[in-house]
């Protein structure tokens, strides 16, 4: 081995996972847990609280439809690239993508404007916004593009 040789492709890792009671997802939709099942997230602004968990974040690879009562399982991506779902905006590739506010999609990382007064509420959210990260685009997406290829962050 040399410098530069490719030492193992990354993984490629999915599983089953339980959603949420009477929830349903859409393919391509960025998954958290949430108390008893996996879940649709979105960021929730000055909460402190991504959706109702902080990752790790999971890809549905398929629509599952809401079921009346009970639960459903889903098939997810827990690390690779996958295509996932976005809201308008561009993202530039190899850019952060971040949970947005709409659940199970992602928009880019922006950095935060603090500003000259400090308001708790804006720092917190500054913060967290690491915590919000679910990988990096695998190519650009333009602003009316609905998904993005990213490398998701492991689990």
């Amino acid at each position: 081995m040399a410098a530069g040789d490719v030492i193992q492709e990354f993984a490629y890792r999915k599983r089953k996972v339980k959603l949420k009671t009477t929830t349903g997802c859409t393919k391509g939709d960025v998954l958290a847990y949430d108390t008893d099942g996996y879940a649709p997230v979105a960021y929730v602004p000055g909460t402190g609280v991504p959706g109702t968990g902080i990752g790790p974040y999971l890809v549905a690879l398929q629509t599952v439809a809401a079921p009346g009562s009970g639960q459903s399982e889903v098939e997810v991506l827990e690390e690779g690239v996958v295509e996932v779902n976005k809201v308008t905006g561009a993202i530039a590739d190899g850019a952060w993508v971040v949970l947005s506010t709409t659940a199970g999609k992602v928009t880019a990382f922006t950095n935060a404007d603090v500003g000259a007064t400090y308001a708790e509420d804006t720092i917190q959210d500054a913060i967290e916004m690491i915590y919000r990260r679910v990988g990096r685009a695998y190519g650009a997406a333009a602003s009316g593009d609905t998904t993005v290829k990213i490398r998701l962050l492991s689990a």
